[in-house]
């Protein structure tokens, strides 16, 4: 199945909204990321705000580029993915980076 092309007067409409998605994708995980360390809310509403624009940029993205069928719920997967990577990365960082585990492993102990 073959998409469209896109026409040349929608290209920069195309690069734009690509290049966009990887800007707002990077600027909401380092809110997020910046949210959750200070405990500031109005970082994790920036975040949420940045997540929306991203939404809109997948979607103009798709619009222009006359996505269908798989290449739709790509998008859509793409887009998910942006919005949950940060929270399991925190979630694996503050896990690994716990007090309770560095504890456990300190160096010159006994090994079972």
């Amino acid at each position: 199945m073959l998409i469209e092309p896109v026409a040349l007067s929608d290209f920069f409409l195309s690069f734009f909204s690509a290049a966009l998605i990887i800007l707002l994708a990077t600027v909401y995980a380092s809110l997020y990321a910046w949210a959750k360390i200070s405990g500031r809310r109005a970082l994790s509403i920036g975040a949420w705000l940045t997540y929306a624009a991203l939404l809109i940029c997948v979607g103009v993205f798709s619009y222009v580029n006359h996505f269908n069928d798989y290449w739709l719920v790509l998008s859509l997967l793409m887009a998910l993915g942006y919005g949950w990577m940060p929270r399991l990365i925190w979630k694996l960082c503050a896990a690994t980076h716990d007090e309770d585990t560095h504890n456990n492993h300190q160096s010159g102990g006994h090994h079972d």
